[in-house]
């Protein structure tokens, strides 16, 4: 006898499995927040195998994922919890085993440690450390945990070897979720009925679509769907990457190019024309990058973009007036309505940064962080709504600036945007020597991550950017590249 004692799976099902489905279905069919909560908290223990064994690849598909915990203080996205889950993984596998391998890029480390120590210090030294979410008297206080957590999860993330036999699975797996914006929008369409999975899916998705059925004024109803933007983008990244410029103009496929066409022409239905610029910026750059300029193919895209739009001019009146607001840089004739709104957002801006920018020299060493009271929101948001004060005075208190230069050298001065700044070198430096030198296995992923850092660092300063959500996507490129190609590639000596 071994002493061992096997418990019937009919006593696990009749002593645990069916109590525990039917409070439960008790907490679910109450409603309320607190039977929510536990039922969060019952999921998540009953996950913890899942997670010991999977959080690396957790965190890959939550990294673009837009889901928040609606059940802990604040409502944080999943990817901040599965970061703090894997990087605790990892301390505990190297403290268990000394001879675990984990993988770095140094100079991108420090850069790193310099943000979240700069963001730390301002915290610290404006005394806007407290958070109203987690009990404190402050608002906006959240963009500070956004970049410490996104400096956190590229650790979780860059560290642990992807196996090369999934490479194709693990791009799929971080690039696809990005096209979640658009589950509130169809969540939205399908009515009050399904509005509670609002708590799950951000609002802020949908509030385009929102004002836009509300308004009182049809003239100003362009009919914007904002996570069509958003997804648009992820589905053109995961297609880049995945296949690259050659493979989806391969004549012996053709769905992958009518799938570009289609993600392209659904990403004008957003009404955003960064977003046009920016996913015509990463075809074009990746075109470049693959070396596709050499070949017959340039020539004939070339042609076909031009004739696609010599087609679309005539007709631009009776587009939607959202994707007419897309078009609206171009010199084409579109709609006054959509013209009139994309004009109002550009100098919407520029009277911002007007003011924002006499405000630079004042916060240059030390920078003012994000934190503002509740009165201050309060007194400025009702000064707003009677015309005592500008519009865009709640945009500068909450810090979007809609610039990311001022984004980063506002909230946190000189210091911060050199941090920044040495980051983007040293990320841009990571991509550029696995592009050149890295396996051919992975040398379209490789190309799409380092065209998309580029654009997307040059898209940050130009157009529009946002330090706390936009640093997380640029270490999530660089620390994917990481672990896709087992750390950085070197030149090899004697070729």
């Amino acid at each position: 006898m071994t002493g061992s004692f096997a418990v019937p799976k009919k006593l696990i099902v009749l002593t645990i499995v069916l109590p525990l489905a039917a409070l439960i279905g008790y907490l679910l069919a109450e409603g309320d927040f607190e039977s929510f909560a536990i039922v969060g908290l019952l999921s998540g223990i009953l996950v913890i195998p899942l997670v010991l064994k999977w959080h690396h690849l957790l965190l890959v598909v939550s990294w673009n994922l837009s889901l928040t915990l609606f059940f802990l203080p604040g409502a944080p996205p999943l990817w901040m919890l599965l970061a703090m889950v894997s990087c605790g993984m990892i301390v505990l596998a190297k403290i268990m085993d000394r001879n675990t391998l984990l993988l770095n890029a140094p100079a991108v480390t420090w850069s790193l440690l310099a943000i979240a120590f700069v963001v730390v210090f301002t915290m610290t030294m404006t005394g806007t450390i407290g958070v109203r979410s987690l009990g404190g008297s402050s608002y906006g206080g959240k963009k500070y945990f956004s970049i410490l957590f996104a400096v956190i999860a590229y650790f979780g993330l860059s560290m642990l070897r992807i196996p090369s036999q999934k490479s194709n699975f693990y791009v799929a797996a971080f690039l696809i979720p990005g096209m979640s914006p658009i589950a509130s929008n169809i969540i939205y369409k399908l009515g009050p009925g399904l509005w509670f999975l609002f708590a799950l899916f951000p609002v802020e998705s949908v509030m385009l679509q929102v004002s836009d059925d509300f308004s009182m004024e049809s003239f100003s109803r362009i009919g914007r769907i904002q996570g069509l933007a958003f997804a648009s983008t992820a589905l053109l990244s995961y297609l880049l990457a995945r296949f690259g410029i050659r493979g989806i103009f391969d004549l012996r496929r053709p769905w992958r190019a009518f799938a570009l066409l289609a993600t392209l022409v659904a990403g004008l239905y957003g009404g955003f024309r960064s977003v046009l610029v920016l996913n015509g910026a990463l075809i074009v750059l990746q075109f470049f990058l693959e070396g596709l300029h050499r070949t017959r193919l340039f020539p004939l895209l070339l042609i076909g973009s031009l004739g696609a739009m010599v087609c679309v001019i005539p007709f631009a009146r009776q587009l939607p007036l959202s994707v007419q607001r897309t078009l609206s840089f171009l010199p084409i004739d579109i709609s006054p309505a959509a013209r009139l709104d994309a004009l109002g957002s550009t100098d919407w801006r520029f009277r911002m940064w007007k003011v924002v920018w006499a405000e630079g020299p004042k916060y240059f060493w030390i920078g003012k962080g994000y934190t503002a009271s509740a009165s201050e929101y309060y007194l400025t948001q009702e000064a707003a709504r009677r015309g005592m004060a500008e519009d865009f005075e709640l945009s500068l208190i909450a810090g979007d600036y809609h610039n990311g230069l001022l984004s980063i050298l506002i909230p946190f001065g000189i210091f911060g945007v050199i941090a920044f700044l040495a980051f983007l070198w040293a990320g841009y430096r990571v991509l550029l020597h696995n592009y050149r030198y890295g396996s051919d296995d992975v040398r379209i992923v490789n190309t799409f991550l380092l065209s998309s850092f580029i654009v997307r660092s040059i898209f940050f300063f130009a157009v529009f950017g946002g330090i706390s959500g936009d640093i997380l996507t640029l270490a999530g490129l660089v620390g994917f590249s990481l672990a896709l190609n087992n750390g950085v590639h070197r030149p090899r000596v004697g070729v």
